[in-house]
């Protein structure tokens, strides 16, 4: 009887616990500052424009974020738990936009030109963010064809308040 297969699902299933533990564990160790997520603020509730929620239960919330047209500002509001970002890149350029938080002067994120490509899965990870705002300056002259795009997936990992 070959027992390799059942060594390395056993592997794999002690990474997992362990990644899991520790993941887990950060939530109590690193614990959040109410005062940089004050109630009200919640991207559902500030900023239901380009913030909508398709699935929610006591562990995970997904919700649709879609940036507004140019000229126009996204409410500020917060994300309180950790997510992951799960958007199609076909390439291109990315829009001009400013990202603005309370107290701090605002941050300009320029577009960049890209070559298109066939579309992938871009997947990232995004700590909480505590209040802050996206303005919108403008879109690249390719934003047209982008229109029919799956819109992004903020899948926000619920952990204790």
């Amino acid at each position: 009887m070959n027992r390799r297969p059942y060594r390395i699902a056993f592997r794999y299933a002690l990474l997992i616990f362990v990644v899991l533990v520790v993941g887990g564990s950060a939530f109590y160790l690193h614990p959040q500052n109410r005062d940089d997520f004050p109630p009200g603020f919640d991207a559902l509730d500030a900023a239901p424009h380009s913030h909508k929620l398709l699935f929610e239960n006591a562990f995970v919330r997904v919700l649709q974020v879609d940036l507004p047209k140019p000229g126009e500002t996204v409410p500020m509001h917060h994300h309180r738990w950790p997510s992951l970002a799960i958007s199609w890149d076909t390439g291109g350029g990315s829009p001009h936009i400013r990202y603005l938080k309370p107290g701090q002067p605002p941050r300009d994120v320029p577009s960049e030109d890209a070559p298109a490509h066939a579309g992938r899965w871009d997947i990232h990870w995004i700590a909480p963010e505590p209040m802050h705002s996206i303005q919108v300056i403008a879109w690249t002259k390719d934003a047209a064809e982008h229109e029919s795009d799956p819109p992004e997936l903020r899948i926000e990992m619920k952990d204790h308040p």
